[in-house]
């Protein structure tokens, strides 16, 4: 959700239209596929009840045969002509010839019928296939396979034919089957079966097989020929549903063989009507989208490109309204909102101008007013007074002290606001000069400078010397035993320096160390006016100093423990002109 709330309005409508048609095209594929499989769990039961019905129809003709055979095999004449011997049989043929011309005609596809003793060789028969011998491999009864097909009444000009083989027993006295005493055959005609499967076709292109155990075609109602073999493995499944079964007694297969896409050609209409209808979506989509973008998305386009171009182009720079709808509208109030802010920024600017040269002339008085605060004339030449008559009277210390003093002073009031960073050690240097005197070298300052062209660089004037000064008087003057001072340079980046004045002193707590920074905040405003408090009023002036001559580029942090020391540390920009600071 959090990355489609970044596209833009374009991209939007594009991925919910694309959702959309998937959703549709979805929907669409998922109900022909569960047309389909209803359809086809529709038809493999019908189709499965058929076949049932077939193997049922197969199963009576069966008994029927059993029934035919049964009849002839233990009659009377049959029994008798079996037990005969040569002479007596030949005796009988006519006989028997009528008994076995009566059995052809109960069913109208036996084509022959032939008994044989138990040894295979033929005793006397009717119709076709009159063989001389035959060999017997068991006593039950077989259905052979497709037999060599011969020409005649067919739709092929020839037929299917295949043989039943029922076993032959004598009878004892009690009726019971004893000795096996040969073989009946019935040689038959297929072709009954081709009625059959005839009526149990479900559409116009779908083929029903009879095979034999060999797998070759008996009959068929299809493309297949008596005699082809069928091979499952050959069927593509995805383009047909086959289905088998096996028949009882025969061991013979039944096969269907349906077309799917026949079996939803009732639902292709459908299926070219959810097309139609998916197209004509897409269609209505794509001219939302086209009517959207350039009614909508184009004009709002065109008003945030304008808005983002106004910084830079001339002020009387306005929208051009083409369409007056409500992008229009918008477009043309965002005109007349310009032209108020041009005036407005008219007024504006007038007024600032009138407040920086009062801000610029209040700035000036406050430097002056810090520079002013002592009488630099009149100091020097006091101090150099001083510094004459220790020389006169040999007391070196105090013209040590005196000419100290004296270029302290000499270097605070004269001179640009801007000096080297060498300049402002060296005036850090005197200082010590004094401290030393009056502390009996208790403390010492040390300096340390990363980079040697580092002390060539300009920063604002009096800036170190009162931290230092402050460090000694708030917190090694405090602790007993000696203090150290140590100042470092260091260049931050490429336009920054920091300095770092740290004392191992006093040391404040943080309610004190809170206090200060308060009082920090409290005189970022250059208005604001020192009150009696006089404590910390010498970082106070370098924090108001550095924020008036280098301003925001510039800040001022101090960190303090109790016991510790102080840490002051000041951040300002290289290679500043005194241009850009004020004289």
């Amino acid at each position: 959700m959090k990355h489609f709330r970044k596209l833009n309005l374009i991209q939007q409508f594009l991925y919910l239209m694309v959702l959309m048609l998937i959703i549709i095209f979805t929907t669409f594929v998922m109900t022909d596929i569960i047309v389909k499989n209803i359809v086809e769990k529709k038809v493999v039961n019908s189709m499965n009840t058929i076949l049932y019905q077939i193997e049922e129809n197969m199963t009576t003709f069966n008994k029927d045969m059993q029934g035919i055979a049964t009849f002839l095999l233990y009659s009377p004449t049959t029994q008798e002509y079996l037990e005969a011997d040569q002479i007596d049989r030949i005796l009988m043929n006519k006989e028997m010839i009528s008994v076995l011309s009566k059995a052809t005609s109960l069913k109208g596809n036996i084509r022959g019928i032939q008994i044989y003793d138990n040894k295979g060789n033929a005793l006397i028969g009717v119709g076709e296939k009159k063989e001389a011998f035959i060999t017997i491999s068991d006593s039950s009864i077989n259905y052979t396979g497709l037999l060599t097909s011969t020409p005649y009444s067919n739709d092929n000009g020839h037929k299917s034919v295949y043989t039943i083989k029922f076993p032959a027993y004598q009878l004892d006295n009690n009726h019971h089957a004893a000795d096996f005493s040969g073989i009946l055959t019935f040689h038959m005609d297929a072709e009954n079966f081709r009625r059959i499967l005839i009526n149990s076709k479900l559409t116009k292109n779908s083929r029903i097989l009879l095979l034999d155990q060999q797998g070759r075609t008996i009959v068929s109602e299809g493309s297949y020929s008596s005699g082809e073999v069928f091979n499952l493995s050959e069927i593509n499944e995805d383009k047909y549903m086959v289905q088998t079964l096996t028949m009882p007694y025969s061991e013979w297969g039944l096969v269907s063989i349906i077309p799917k896409n026949e079996l939803t050609e009732d639902f292709d209409l459908l299926k070219k009507f959810n097309i139609i209808t998916y197209i004509v979506v897409a269609v209505i989509l794509f001219l939302f989208l086209s009517i959207t973008y350039s009614r909508i998305i184009k004009p709002i386009k065109s008003l945030i490109e304008f808005m983002k171009s106004y910084p830079n182009s001339v002020g009387g720079h306005r929208f051009q309204v083409v369409d007056y709808n409500e992008i229009g509208v918008l477009g043309d109030n965002l005109n007349k909102m310009l032209d108020e802010i041009n005036n407005l920024n008219t007024e504006v600017n007038n007024a600032q101008v009138k407040m920086l040269e009062i801000e610029l002339s209040k700035r000036q008085m406050e430097i002056s007013a810090f520079r002013n605060q002592i009488n630099p004339h009149f100091l020097y030449n006091t101090l150099e007074s001083i510094r004459a008559v220790a020389l006169y009277y040999d007391v070196v210390e105090i013209g040590e002290i005196s000419e100290a003093l004296s270029n302290m002073f000499r270097y605070a009031v004269k001179g640009s606001n801007f000096v080297p960073i060498s300049d402002e050690i060296k005036h850090v240097k005197e200082y010590a000069k004094i401290i030393d005197f009056r502390f009996r070298e208790r403390f010492s300052i040390t300096f340390d400078v990363d980079d040697e062209q580092l002390i060539k660089e300009k920063m604002l004037k009096v800036v170190l010397q009162p931290i230092v000064e402050n460090a000694v008087y708030h917190g090694l003057e405090r602790k007993l035993g000696n203090g150290e001072v140590k100042i470092s340079f260091r260049k931050v980046g490429d336009k920054q320096i920091q300095l770092t004045v740290q004392d191992n002193g006093y040391g404040m707590n943080e309610e004190e160390l809170l206090h200060l920074k308060n009082k920090w905040n409290h005189y970022k405003s250059l208005e604001s006016k020192i009150k009696n408090d006089t404590k910390g009023i010498g970082l106070l002036n370098i924090y108001r100093r550095i924020k008036l001559f280098y301003g925001d580029e510039a800040f001022m942090d101090i960190q303090s423990e109790l016991g510790e020391g102080t840490t002051v540390m000041i951040h300002f920009p290289i290679k500043i002109n005194e241009e850009e600071g004020l004289q």
